[in-house]
């Protein structure tokens, strides 16, 4: 009765609705898929041991996901697993790139879905054994067997029907407490065994085989690129993205709103300039589109605010612009254009006080020179403080005014230095001129920044200075 009952349920998958349970755990069922790939690769020297990594992605795909992507998985797992292979038979290239290879680790999943025991069994037992296959599977030594060309009706009637045989042994010994020590042990080589030939068997059909592919539709065929697109975006890998969109153009496949889909997955990706190049794509096409313009404004508003946070005004300024000039209607793009200008007005009214700065510490500095000549050195003292004032005032905001105005700093600041130093050492000559006091003040704000020696010279000087004035006004008297 139980073959009986396997065979009803394989009809069942082909035929009609039945929602079945996952079987295997996730660690057997990579172990599964991944040994059949090795095995293929090994035997019909297609390269699939390079594409491990993407087929044990497939192969880790939950069953929502394998859903997705191969409709009816759940409801009639044979019907689907052999319009995968006809699609993938259909979609084969001269080369296995690595997104042939992420479906077929999907596709193995769900053969290894289908024909492992207990696949229809009660739920509580089922997963007991599969818990057991999960602490177990690292220890399996698997068996391998003859390649066969899979015709999925008949094919996966034959190995459900074997993957049945110690089902009711296998669940008496977990009712009793035996457990995985019963069959369920002694067995798990030929069952997980049987899983892997049949993961292999439909891996070569697909690859090697002559699937009819009459009952695969162009659309079937357009989703396939399309999630081949988004599998390389994702893994950034820019080669095989575009290689996977010139087969859409190549086959037809790139219109107007396609050509929006893949704008969007390559601006959901943060490839904004090779989205931008699809979404004006559709605008040549279709220029009324809103939800494309919106996009192309969307874009670069984002652009003008990443612009704007490192103060490149500019640039945000043109960013906004485009905006402006791809949506009116966007409502932020004109008042954060208009607020950049502002901005940039006032950078550049800054940046004119700071050129004018400098051009008054230049002159500043001349007129200093010249006084200096005539020996008027009060007067040059303070056109150097001011110099140095004017220069002083000139931040670090624009880098060209900034190396300007510290060059006429320094040059200032020597220049004060050197002109107090001349005042100290020049003291008593300096008394006897017109400046009198002033000069000597001069000096004695000098002498506070040079050694006592100096200004023990200086006071000299002032004293014998003093007494030669003395000693002559008393002549005169």
């Amino acid at each position: 009765m139980k073959f009986l009952g396997r065979i009803a349920l394989c009809a069942a998958f082909v035929l009609g609705p039945v929602v079945p349970a996952m079987a295997w755990g996730p660690k057997a069922n990579v172990a599964i898929v991944s040994t059949s790939a090795r095995l293929i690769s090994k035997e019909s020297g297609v390269p699939l041991a390079n594409l491990e990594k993407d087929i044990r992605s497939g192969a880790e795909a939950s069953s929502g996901e394998i859903e997705a992507l191969i409709p009816g998985a759940g409801a009639n797992p044979v019907n689907a697993i052999e319009s995968e292979m006809y699609l993938l038979q259909a979609v084969r290239g001269s080369r296995v790139d690595p997104y042939f290879a992420y479906r077929l680790g999907v596709l193995g999943a769900l053969v290894a879905q289908v024909t492992g025991p207990l696949y229809d069994s009660n739920p509580t037992y089922r997963n007991l054994y599969y818990a057991d296959v999960e602490a177990n599977i690292d220890r399996v030594e698997f068996q391998n067997a003859k390649r066969v060309v899979v015709d999925p009706p008949s094919y996966f009637g034959d190995v459900i029907q074997a993957a049945g045989q110690r089902q009711d042994l296998i669940l008496s010994d977990y009712r009793s407490g035996t457990g995985f020590k019963g069959v369920a042990g002694t067995a798990l080589s030929e069952d997980a065994s049987r899983s892997v030939n049949a993961v292999a068997d439909v891996m070569l059909t697909v690859l090697r085989g002559s699937v009819a592919v009459t009952n695969i539709s162009q659309g079937q065929i357009r989703d396939y690129i399309l999630s081949a697109v988004q599998f390389f975006l994702t893994r950034g890998n820019d080669a095989e993205t575009e290689s996977a969109y010139k087969k859409l153009v190549d086959l037809g496949f790139a219109n107007e709103d396609l050509q929006k889909q893949i704008g969007d997955m390559f601006f959901d990706a943060g490839k904004y300039e090779r989205a931008m190049e699809e979404y004006k794509a559709v605008l040549a096409k279709s220029p009324s589109r809103r939800d494309v313009i919106e996009r192309i404004a969307e874009y670069y508003v984002r652009v003008g605010d990443g612009a704007l946070a490192e103060k490149k005004l500019e640039a945000a300024l043109e960013a906004y612009t485009n905006a402006l000039n791809a949506d009116l209607l966007h409502p932020t793009a004109q008042s954060k254009k208009l607020e950049v200008e502002g901005m940039i007005a006032e950078r550049d009214a800054r940046q004119v006080a700071a050129q004018k700065a400098i051009g008054e510490g230049d002159d500043l500095l001349r007129q200093a020179e010249q006084l200096v000549f005539k020996r008027e050195f009060t007067d040059a003292l303070n056109l150097l403080r001011q110099a140095q004032e004017r220069y002083g005032s000139v931040t670090d905001e624009f880098p060209n005014e900034a190396r300007q105005a510290r060059g006429g700093l320094l040059d200032a600041t020597n220049r004060l230095g050197q002109l107090q130093k001349d005042v100290v050492s020049n003291a008593s000559s300096l008394s006897g001129l017109g400046a009198g006091g002033a000069v000597r003040e001069e000096a004695g704000a000098a002498a506070q920044q040079v050694d006592e020696e100096a200004l023990k010279r200086l006071l000299q000087a002032q004293f014998d200075a003093e007494l030669e004035r003395l000693k002559t006004e008393s002549v005169k008297e």
